[in-house]
């Protein structure tokens, strides 16, 4: 197993070229699993946490496997790990929230325009429709879109080209909350914020969940 980590690197598209590059196409699965857990980790004592004992200890466990168990069981740790941090962060927003409306109104706007930061900086799938958006505002048509994806990420690329048009989609629902000025529904800023870590058919999954929920609350904002 690499013991290189996601931190090391200055974006995750390096660190997945890094994997691509060194790691042999049959360890690539336990690599980058290994590298979420290590990414996981880092986030936690970003938000001056320790990471749980329980997962540590699984981790030490899992690294004295073979394989294809030691995969399986990353993946599996990876999913627990996720669901805790998603609700220690869910529980962190709430509690930092004011009594007072105006607050949690501004609260809500810096919120949103914080995560979009980081996913023009984090998810490199984000990062081409911003650059898109930014360089050529007056050809933003569909053909052009869908042409612009094709040179990018090359038409053999299908899941990285379905990903990176749900990313432009998300940016379009934040951007009506953002000026709306409304709270995203519960728990979603987490999960918006990992999505691009995910790997395989979960990614979609994922993504696809969050956008219905947007979509949901905000055909709910335009009716009220």
């Amino acid at each position: 197993m690499t013991r290189k980590t996601p931190s090391e690197f200055t974006s995750h598209d390096d660190w997945l070229s890094y994997v691509s590059r060194e790691i042999d196409v049959s360890d690539r699965p336990c690599a980058l699993a290994f590298g979420r857990v290590e990414l996981f980790r880092s986030f936690y004592g970003m938000q001056g946490h320790e990471f749980p004992a329980p997962f540590a200890t699984d981790f030490e466990r899992i690294d004295d496997m073979h394989e294809p168990e030691r995969t399986a069981a990353l993946e599996t740790l990876n999913k627990s790990i996720l669901a805790n941090l998603t609700q220690l962060l869910a529980d962190q927003s709430r509690s930092s929230l004011s009594a007072s409306d105006p607050l949690a109104r501004r609260s809500s706007r810096e919120q949103i325009q914080q995560l979009r930061s980081h996913l023009a900086l984090k998810n490199p799938y984000f990062a081409l429709w911003t650059v898109y958006t930014n360089g050529e505002r007056e050809l933003l048509t569909a053909e052009d879109w869908h042409q612009f994806l094709l040179q990018q990420l090359g038409p053999e690329c299908i899941e990285e080209i379905e990903f990176t048009r749900a990313m432009a989609e998300l940016d379009k629902l934040l951007t009506l909350f953002h000026d709306e000025n409304r709270k995203l529904p519960s728990l979603s800023f987490e999960r918006i914020w990992f999505l691009h870590y995910l790997s395989g058919p979960e990614r979609m999954l994922q993504t696809c969940a969050v956008l219905g929920m947007l979509a949901a609350e905000s055909a709910t904002c335009t009716s009220a």
